[in-house]
């Protein structure tokens, strides 16, 4: 980073996707259970085992991504990973889960949430869920555009080297 010694936070007015996000999230969530329960009369379907798979390795993904960002980052706690911010000497992750995709906490993120809806077999929830997916796609934006400005050409060559959230994909 060049020696820069300085912090750099987004506030909710910057950052304007997540409180969609969340809000959407929680509404699928919500969905899921009222769902499950008056239209399914808490049964599960064949459905609920692959979707407790993606809740796992989603929820697997966004654990070690933000335990890669807080170790190798200069984050001083996992809950800051979650925030669009520059801390004091703030390192470049290129390596680990970040070698391939720049956001695996977002894929995680995702993964998780259509694996918790997909555990209740609600078709609704699912596409709230994912409708609340975009958001991160806008908040990668957001977030790209500040780790251009702070880390320059670094972070440029990473992001020719590399793919958003999915590997090799997207």
């Amino acid at each position: 980073m060049e020696d820069k010694l300085f912090e750099l936070k987004k506030t909710i007015k910057e950052d304007w996707t997540l409180l969609p996000f969340l809000a959407l999230t929680i509404l699928g969530f919500i969905a899921a259970i009222l769902d499950f329960a008056y239209r399914q009369n808490f049964i599960f379907q064949v459905y609920a085992v692959a979707g407790l798979l993606l809740l796992l390795v989603g929820g697997v993904i966004r654990f070690k991504a933000r335990l890669e960002l807080k170790k190798k980052a200069g984050f001083g706690s996992l809950a800051g990973t979650g925030k669009l911010q520059i801390v004091k000497e703030h390192q470049l992750v290129k390596d680990g889960l970040y070698k391939h995709i720049r956001h695996p906490i977002y894929l995680g993120e995702i993964l998780r949430n259509v694996g918790l809806v997909v555990i209740f077999s609600s078709v609704y929830a699912t596409l709230i869920v994912l409708l609340a997916s975009i958001f991160l796609l806008f908040r990668i934006e957001i977030e790209e555009k500040m780790l251009t400005v702070v880390f320059g050409k670094d972070y440029k060559e990473y992001k020719r080297n590399t793919k958003r959230i999915i590997p090799y994909i997207y």
